[in-house]
Formats: C-alpha cells, structure tokens, sequence
C-alpha cells in the first residue's frame, strides 16, 4: 500500500510567501504522495494525482470571481456583503483580507509539481503521458492566476514536502518573463492532448475540468502581444472542436425576434448555458463540479448570491444598446437581450430584480463554468484586430447573419480567406445552398442573442479603426461576460497593451460615480492610476532571485 503524509503548507509557506502583514498563509493539510512513495508508472497513482488536483479547484471558484470581478467596473455589494468583500470592491485591502490569501493557488501549484516530477511519461507505452499534459496545463492555470493578481511569480517547479526545501534559490519572474516560461512550458505538450480516458464521476466530465492547452496558449500569446500567434492557437481550439463534434460554434442558446401584426418580440434560450441542472456542452469549455452527496459542496454560491449585484454600470450599459430584427433596430427595441429576458421557464440571462434587490444570475450551485465558446471567440477577435484585421474581428462580434445584406462565399470575411487562421470553412462553421448563400451557421457574438451589430466611423485610417474595433470588443465583453470572472483581467491586458492605466483607473471609477458614490470614485480612480496599486500584496523572500 502506498504510504500518504499530510503536508502542512501553512507551516512549510510560514517563513517564505507571506502577505505584506507577516501572516501565515493559513492553507489547510493537503493529502499528497511523498516523492520517494510515488510509483509514477502506476496507472492507479497518475489518475488519483489528477483528481485530488481536480477536487481542488472547487476551493477557488469564490476567490477567481471575488478578484476577476468585484475589482473592475460590473460588480458592486449588497447590503449584505461582508467587510473583506466591500473591501475588495474599492480596492482599500486589509492584508488579512480572506480573498488575497494565495493559499490554495500554491498548494494545486505544489500538488501539480509531486505529480509531475513522479508520472514517468514512458511507461505503459506512454499512456500517461495524458495525465502529465493535463496536469501540466491545470499548474499552468493557476500560475497564470497568481500573475495576474500579484504582478509577479514565485515559480517553483519542485515539489515542497518540508521547511528545509524552501530554504533552496527559486526564481522570481516578473510579469514578462513568467508568460514566457510559462509558453515554453505548455509547448512542451501541445502535441499531446487532455486525459480522456477516464470515466465521467457523477456524471461530469473529467476532460471538460482540465483547462484547454490552446485555449491557455493564445490567453498567454495574448498577453505576449503575438498576436497571429495566439489567433493560430484560439483557430485550433475551433477547428479541433467544431470540425469535430459541431460544438461551440455559436448556433445555439440564442435569443430570436419575431415581427407579427407590427409587433417584435424575443424568445431566450440564453440562461440555459448557466441555470440548467447539466452541464451545456454545446457552449460549456471548462467547469467544476460540486457535489452535496460526496461533502464536496459549493460554498462560495451563498457569497456570490447574496453579496455581490450588478453594479449600475452594468446595467446602464446593458439599457443602451438596441435590439435587431434582420439585422436592423426595430422601434422599442432599447436594452439588451442578455440581462433579465426570462426564459420560458421564467429564468433570467444574466440578472434578475432592480435596486438593491438586484441579484446575479449566472452562478450555478451545481457547477462552476470556468470558460466558454464565447469568452473564446472574444479573445480570437481580440487577437486578430490587433494583428491587423478589424474587419473580421468585427464580424465576430456581430455574426454575418447579423445584417441586411445576405451573406455569400463572396463576401464573407472568413470564407475562402488565405490566412488559415481566418478562414472559417463551409460545412463546418457555415451551410451555403447552391448559390453560394450561406443559410446557416456560426450567429457571432451579438448575432446569437438578436443585437444589433456594431460598426466604426468608415474615415478612421487603419490603426484608429484598429483602436475603436478594440474597443467594441472589450464593451462586448463586459456585455457577453459579465459576472464570469475575467472583467478585471480584460480590463488589466487592454490597459498593459496601451501602456494607459486610464483605461482601469476610469472603468473602475465609473462603477462608483454610476452609483453616485463620486467621493470613492475619485479616490480609486487616482489609486489605480497608479499600475503597481493593481496588484494584490505579496511578500518575498530573499531566496526567491529576480532574473
């Protein structure tokens, strides 16, 4: 029988990565295999590594959407929020705040580097050379996490079972350098796909809690500012998907419009991709499972319920777009189709209730979407605006259906395109009938849910067309995304690009001058103008070098 010990992380962490108060991170005893105990050609070994990682993520899910959201400019407090939370929220951080504890983001690091010093990828004919990959893509999700909320990474690849293994030199890589190593890591297993050998548990599925390698290499080429390249990465993600299995390709969960006797009304399916009892797989990239039965429960969905609401931006940003019937605004069709339209079972899309009473509805007790195919397809748009094609990032966002013109082979942006990584095949992502129409197929982001598409002023030369289609995108996302919990992090990459902490210093002010509070707003905006004010507090030790 394999022999466990219980590792005490607060201890081995307690003269090392402390917050700026000196406490401890305060992590609770994880069950790991010791180093010399671990048998990493033992089959039953990789796959109990990869679950007891997995079991971990669910402990996050409260703290990813705490400091993805309620930092930026969508979320505000309840009357019922805790101190750490309001705290968050005006960026006026205690060191002891609960929600900057990095706690358990280091123990899935240091759970992920036992695993993957002790699988030997060779045995078995390499059959856990899966496990190694998955594992490898999961340490990489929580290092990009730590980064983008401390502004630096302690990068540590070996496994810590004891005090004296922290008192070795690790490297400390700044923000540059860590999205760097952190690419050569993940191209040392883009050849090799996620586990998927494994049986579904309580009907969820393994392969889908495993963060997707090209999605994570074009979020990190992203950052990067190579831009093809991380185009090439979210077009693979596609291509091995949609080519494959007809998923995420934007032609379900919509919202359609119908004129009859002079009158429009709209019909959602939206809310199924978050409310419904199972996962949506059609839509649903990346999720975690709870489950009351197995003590396995979701214990941040009460916080995120009950403490959090839409801020007034939110919705006044939602209250100014228009609605489209073919195409066009249609008189009455004010506000979008993604906020509280109720489905036919009487859920909302993204919130319900006004005022104070106003309460987030994207936030399942079952499960936690982590991503999807539209937060993807943002990101791929993103990716080849800036690369140089608005036009087709552009379309995009607002479908080519989402117009009065009738879309073709001709004149579609994605269609016979000579760049591989713009070119959107027909019977794939499009039908077309005989006549080179197309008839069906991928909607677009405002296409799906029936809004009207967007478009920028036709004299811009090429780089401020580039600007304002950039622009659209990160609004589109506050719209398409909101409460998800990457606000903070798109709001974070725009401004890093643009080298103008304005453009986070003014989204975030904008929540609190909406809501009237103009005292705060000035306050936080003069803060985070300030880049180095972004991040959360984290104290290093000398053993830790910069490069």
């Amino acid at each position: 029988m394999k022999q466990y010990k219980n590792i005490f992380l607060s201890l081995i962490f307690a003269s090392t990565l402390l917050t700026s108060c000196e406490s401890l991170l305060e992590v609770s005893p994880e069950e790991v295999l010791l180093e010399e105990d671990y048998l990493g050609d033992d089959k039953l070994d990789a796959r109990s590594a990869l679950f007891g990682i997995l079991s971990q993520m669910q402990e996050i899910t409260g703290q990813y959407i705490v400091l993805g959201e309620m930092r930026a400019d969508l979320v505000d407090v309840t009357v019922n929020a805790e101190d750490d939370i309001r705290q968050i929220s005006t960026h006026d951080i205690n060191p002891n705040n609960k929600y900057i504890n990095p706690s358990v983001l280091f123990s899935i690091i240091n759970n992920c580097n036992f695993a993957l010093n002790g699988i030997d990828t060779e045995a078995y004919d390499g059959i856990l050379e899966d496990d190694y990959a998955s594992i490898m893509r999961i340490r990489t999700w929580a290092q990009i996490q730590i980064l983008i909320n401390y502004g630096k990474l302690p990068y540590i690849t070996k496994p810590i079972s004891t005090a004296e293994d922290l008192k070795e030199e690790y490297l400390l890589l700044d923000f540059d350098q860590a999205i760097n190593q952190l690419i050569q890591n993940l191209q040392a297993v883009a050849s090799i796909d996620n586990v998927s050998k494994y049986e579904n548990s309580l009907g969820y599925n393994i392969f889908n809690m495993i963060p997707d390698g090209d999605v994570l290499l074009g979020d990190l080429n992203l950052w990067k500012g190579q831009y093809v390249t991380a185009a090439n990465y979210y077009k693979n993600f596609f291509s091995k998907n949609v080519g494959l299995t007809g998923r995420y390709n934007l032609t379900s969960y919509f919202v359609i419009t119908n004129l009859s006797g002079g009158n429009y009304s709209t019909v959602t399916y939206r809310p199924s991709i978050f409310l419904n009892d199972a996962v949506q797989v059609g839509e649903v990239i990346n999720y975690t499972a709870f489950s009351d039965q197995y003590r396995q429960p979701n214990s941040s969905f009460q916080v995120l319920t009950n403490q959090m609401k839409p801020s007034t931006l939110a919705i006044s940003n939602w209250d100014a777009q228009f609605k489209s019937y073919l195409g066009a605004t249609y008189p009455g069709g004010e506000g979008d189709n993604r906020t509280n339209l109720l489905d036919d079972d009487g859920r909302p899309s993204s919130y319900s209730g006004s005022g104070d009473d106003a309460r987030i509805a994207k936030y399942n007790n079952e499960y936690f979407i982590w991503n999807r195919a539209a937060r993807v397809y943002l990101r791929y748009a993103e990716a080849i605006n800036y690369a140089g094609h608005p036009e087709q990032a552009l379309a995009v966002v607002n479908g080519i259906f989402n117009s009065t013109t009738t879309p073709t082979i001709d004149n579609s942006p994605f269609l016979n395109n000579p760049e591989s990584y713009l070119n959107f095949t027909t019977g794939i992502y499009y039908i077309s009938n005989d006549n080179g129409v197309i008839v069906s197929g991928n909607q677009g982001i405002r296409g799906r849910v029936s809004m009207a598409p967007l478009s920028v002023d036709p004299s811009l030369n090429e780089q401020e067309t580039i600007e304002a289609v950039g622009q659209i995108i990160l609004e589109e996302s506050a719209l398409e995304l909101a409460f998800e919990g990457t606000r903070w992090e798109d709001l974070m990459r725009f401004a890093y690009r643009n080298n103008d902490p304005s453009i986070v210093a003014d989204a975030v002010a904008s929540k609190f001058a909406s809501a009237g509070d103009v005292a705060t707003a000035a306050i936080v905006q003069q803060k985070l103008l300030n880049s180095d004010n972004w991040f959360l507090p984290l104290t290093i030790p000398d053993n830790f070098i910069s490069q």
